[in-house]
Formats: C-alpha cells, structure tokens, sequence
C-alpha cells in the first residue's frame, strides 16, 4: 500500500511538474513572439532594460514620492517605515536570488536556444531546446552573434531566478503598502515594463520571474511581521528622526534611490572592493 501511494504522488508529481513546465512554455513563447518583429519596438524594449533611467527611474521616482506622502506627521512616518521595511527586506531578497542563482546553475532562454548539453549520470544528455525570436535592436543582435561564435558571458548560465524580478517587485509592492495609488503605477511600470521587457528579449522565463516573485512577497512579509516587535521600535525612532532632520534624510534619501534605479550596482561593487582589499591585507 505504502509502495502504492509513493508511486501515485511520484506520478503525481511529474504531472504537476509537466504541466506547469508546458504553461511557462507557452507564456514565454507568446510574450517572446513579439520579439523580431519591429525594429522600433525592439529597441523601446531595449532601451528599458539598458537604460537605469527608463528601467527603474519610473520606481525610484515612486519611492520618493511616498516618503513624502501622507496627509499628517503620523502618516509620513507610517509610510516612511514601510518603506525602510522595504529597502531591508529587498536588500535580502536580492542577496537571496544571488545565492540561489549560484545554487541552480540554469541558463537563460536564448542560451538554452542552442545546442547544450548537461551531465546526467556519467553521460552527456542534450537539454531541450527554446526556440527564441532575438530583437532587432543592436545589442541583442551582437549578443546573438557572439553567442554563435561560442562567446557565452557566465552571468548567462544562472537566471533562476532573477533577481531583478524579485529587487523590483520587492521595492514596488512595499511602495504600495505606503501609498496604494503611487505603488499601483511601480508595480504595473515593474510587471510591464521591467519584467515583460525580461521576456521579450528571452532573458528569462515565467518560472523564474514566479519563483523571484514568491521570494519577494515572502521575505517582505516576513520583515513586516517582524516590524511589530522591536524592530518597529527602533524604525519608528528612525522615521521620527527624519523628519526633524529633513535636509539630511532627504541627501541620504537621494542617494537610496540613486542606487534602487541601478539595482545597487555600485553598492555591491564597493563591497565586492572591500573583500578583495580584506583577502589581499589578510594573504598578501
């Protein structure tokens, strides 16, 4: 009966497994169908997804928005603590896609659009293929091209999942929390643009984008929980202090969102700096 019930779930399983891979198959196909088609709209598409101003100035501009929104001193610093709620947990939720990504070596859709193949057991078995429409825009076109040569960038090799999608959808729901109008236009500016811009150009699929966004949601409403206790305490102090100190909250407010509109690129940068200045002090 056990080895019954065990084969049933297995079976089970595989189905669920089967039908959930064929449904991002399919969404990944329609979305990415509308690739190669217009070369104005392939560079739009571009444009969003290479530019930190197009890309996250829209979400950067949101976020200031709702610090400074709310009728009274009481709601200001209520939004206020949302939102550096926000900038915790997406800070984890990045750190957190990262780890995994390095976890789960999976390439992106136009990799995997090529001959490739993967270690089963002691033999080499070549994974299915993705077909991928690439956009006209010229970046994609030499990335296409390289790609051809067998220039592969190792980035390329880990998009499960992805952590722009989680970054995002982090900051744009927390905004929301704040202020449901101006988090309404982060998140559809984040689904539509940023995220669908993703797919598009086949830099990833549904699953990943589903998987960053359950880690988003999760460790976003892990710290709100954890806001009830001592955390809250000490965040509602911060947010006092913010605006007694406007001038100097707001400098430090600007730099925030200077560095959500590039995902902390420069932060992660000078961290990555200072381990290798420790590594070097340390060993020589």
């Amino acid at each position: 009966m056990v080895l019954i019930d065990g084969l049933a779930m297995s079976a089970l399983f595989a189905e669920v497994v089967g039908q959930l891979t064929a449904l991002n198959d399919q969404i990944f196909s329609h979305v990415n169908g509308l690739a190669g088609r217009s070369w104005l709209f392939d560079n739009l598409v571009a444009l969003s997804q290479e530019n930190d101003l197009i890309k996250a100035g829209i979400i950067g501009c949101c976020f200031f928005a709702a610090w400074f929104s709310g009728k009274t001193a009481d709601e200001i610093r209520a939004h206020r603590k949302t939102l550096m709620i926000t900038l915790v947990a997406a800070v984890c939720v990045l750190a957190a896609t990262k780890v995994i990504s390095r976890s789960v070596p999976l390439p992106r859709p136009v990799i995997k659009s090529q001959k490739i193949y993967h270690l089963t057991g002691d033999d080499l078995v070549e994974m299915n293929r993705t077909h991928v429409r690439v956009p006209l825009d010229e970046t994609s076109q030499k990335e296409h091209r390289d790609l051809l040569k067998g220039d592969v960038n190792t980035n390329d090799l880990k998009s499960f999942p992805s952590d722009h999608a989680g970054f995002f959808l982090a900051i744009s729901l927390g905004i929301f929390f704040a202020s449901r109008r101006i988090g309404a236009l982060a998140l559809v500016w984040t689904v539509l643009v940023i995220l669908g811009g993703k797919l598009i150009t086949g830099a990833h699929t549904p699953l990943d984008i589903g998987a960053s966004a359950a880690i988003a949601v999760s460790v976003l409403m892990i710290f709100r929980f954890a806001a009830r206790s001592r955390l809250g305490h000490l965040l509602d102090k911060v947010s006092s202090l913010t605006l007694r100190h406007s001038a100097l909250s707001s400098a430090i407010l600007f730099a925030v969102v200077f560095e959500i509109a590039s995902t902390l690129f420069h932060v992660r940068h000078f961290l990555a700096l200072l381990v290798a200045a420790r590594r070097y002090l340390m060993f020589g």
